[in-house]
């Protein structure tokens, strides 16, 4: 299996990952991608936050990809309020997806509905190698998204940190930060720890 290619965020752009056809997140600016434009088909976002959306449009004219994002996030890319895009000075400007459900794949990962840091937040996990794309669900060291934005929740987040706990992870590739490679379950155990005990 391979592993996800990392084109890293830069300043407060989120980290965008490339496995197979599937692009996941699409802060990065376009030209990033340029390398990789014939084999994108597919882009996931792991939620609706501007950070990991603001060039998802552009992306797709560029692949002639579709856009996919969670069930419940969907109204984030319409939403200003939501998308936290005047946080960064900019308006939301529309992106038309098709919903993802949990339980659904697309290219060998399984969407996982994980809720709490937006309440649409998902996670893909490809069984056959143990890979983990957490979004902003789960950062390494027992770190974890924040949950204090419109629509998030300890209570939700408590709980999908703990259902991907019982996932057998070997790799961990979150929306910020450096991925790690090996022995991911001990960090994603520690974030549901950390969480059950309010660190």
């Amino acid at each position: 299996m391979n592993n996800p290619i990392i084109i890293e965020g830069r300043f407060w752009q989120a980290n965008s990952y490339l496995v197979n056809n599937t692009l996941i997140d699409a802060g990065i600016n376009p030209e990033r991608i340029l390398p990789y434009k014939d084999q994108i088909k597919n882009i996931v976002l792991t939620h609706g936050h501007y950070d990991h959306t603001v060039h998802a449009n552009e992306i797709a004219n560029l692949t002639g990809a579709k856009i996919y994002i969670g069930e419940h996030d969907l109204k984030f890319l319409t939403d200003s309020s939501l998308s936290l895009s005047t946080h960064f000075g900019s308006p939301q400007i529309p992106i038309l997806a098709e919903p993802l459900k949990d339980g659904d794949v697309i290219d060998g990962f399984t969407v996982y509905h994980t809720p709490g840091h937006t309440g649409g937040s998902i996670c893909l996990f490809r069984e056959a190698d143990g890979t983990l794309i957490a979004g902003d669900t789960i950062f390494p060291e027992g770190s974890y998204g924040r949950y204090d934005f419109p629509t998030g929740s300890l209570a939700a987040l408590r709980e999908s940190v703990s259902r991907m706990a019982e996932l057998s992870v070997e790799s961990l590739w979150s929306g910020h930060g450096e991925p790690v490679e090996t022995g991911a379950k001990a960090h994603v155990i520690m974030s549901k720890r950390n969480l059950e005990s309010g660190y």
